[in-house]
């Protein structure tokens, strides 16, 4: 029975916001200096963010989604381009595309990762082509590497939407290190959480300049087009605080996964299978799922407290949203990975006795 002395039922939050002992001081000391975005703070923190990820630069701004903005408009990116990217992403990749007056050309994923299959990458290649936007989702690395050479090959520039992907790795590096230009979002939810927040990562000093141009009005010179997606001081403070503090949760996060993966026993539940040189950083795990109703399962565990990013935000590709019919384009391998997968939470704030409440709610399930 699930509901015993031992595993009695529990609710397992998929919400971790971070305190660390030194944020209250952070911010104190903050306030002692500008708090504008063009403050010597916001640059400190830059160059941490450069640091930290192997980044010859580093562009603070205020979220995921301004990062996206930010990088089409350092790219020249406007109405009538269009942007290629997977239909498996959040709406929240998709919209600033939109807002640029781009069109959002989808291409499908490979069969087990959320990469773009490069033969549909191909077949949707045009005169209008300016970009391609690749989404390794919930943190699980996808093969960048051959992506970047096909984007080389192509001269089209390749921006990594890497907002769940803070410590994930290919061959030793991080996935930034692959991008043309790559976004990071520091929400609350996120492994570097400033609130609301994001940043760009760039070795290109140009596109890097533009970015900054971008996202500052122009600089107000009259000539160049911007608006204004700064990030303030005090969160840029306080990401630079807790960039300290990130390895040490990714250490937890697949302390977690790992732990929990050695529980399960169900034959029709695998981890999704991580690519060759690839290390997730466990912003979620994600489990495939083999049952003939794969959303019933997903009930289950809701049922039973164990939340998924798959029910929480209905998951599909993004051109069955009304937003979006008009882009359709049949993506079979996008939509039966979205149908076979579910996310499990594995973040520090979790115990052990919620690790193991979650093997053992899994190991239970029988399918009707």
């Amino acid at each position: 029975m699930l509901n015993s002395a031992k595993f009695p039922n529990r609710t397992i939050s998929d919400k971790y916001r971070p305190r660390y002992s030194d944020d209250l001081e952070t911010l104190a000391s903050a306030l002692e200096h500008s708090l504008s975005g063009t403050s010597e703070t916001v640059e400190s923190y830059e160059m941490a963010l450069a640091r930290y990820f192997f980044a010859k630069e580093a562009i603070a701004v205020s979220s995921g989604a301004a990062a996206l903005s930010v990088a089409l408009g350092a790219l020249g990116v406007k109405a009538g381009d269009e942007v290629l990217l997977t239909p498996t992403c959040p709406l929240c990749t998709v919209y600033p595309v939109l807002a640029a007056g781009a069109v959002p050309i989808f291409v499908d994923t490979q069969k087990n990762h959320f990469t773009a299959e490069l033969k549909s990458l191909d077949r949707a290649l045009s005169k209008r082509t300016r970009a391609i936007i690749d989404i390794p989702m919930w943190g699980y690395p996808t093969p960048v590497d051959h992506l970047q050479s096909f984007a080389r090959n192509c001269s089209i520039p390749l921006i990594l939407d890497l907002a769940h992907a803070h410590g994930t790795q290919l061959h030793g590096k991080s996935l930034s290190a692959y991008a043309d230009l790559a976004c990071f979002s520091t929400h609350e939810r996120k492994p570097l959480a400033t609130g609301e927040g994001g940043f760009i990562l760039t070795d290109d000093q140009t596109l890097a300049q533009r970015c900054r141009l971008y996202s500052r009005f122009g600089n107000l010179n009259g000539r160049d087009f911007g608006l204004n997606y700064k990030l303030g001081a005090l969160p840029a403070a306080l990401g630079q605080s807790r960039l300290k503090h990130l390895d040490s949760q990714l250490g937890i996060r697949r302390h977690n996964a790992e732990r929990l993966m050695e529980q399960l026993a169900h034959p029709q539940i695998h981890e999704l299978p991580i690519i060759d040189g690839g290390e997730p950083n466990y912003y979620f795990l994600n489990l495939k799922l083999a049952f003939e109703d794969n959303q019933r399962f997903i009930d289950y565990l809701d049922q039973h407290g164990i939340p998924s990013d798959i029910k929480r935000y209905g998951c599909r590709c993004l051109y069955e949203f009304p937003a979006l019919a008009a882009y359709r384009r049949e993506c079979l391998n996008g939509a039966e990975l979205l149908a076979s997968i579910t996310t499990i939470p594995v973040h520090p704030g979790l115990s052990d006795a919620d690790m193991d409440y979650i093997a053992h709610v899994i190991n239970l399930y029988q399918e009707a």
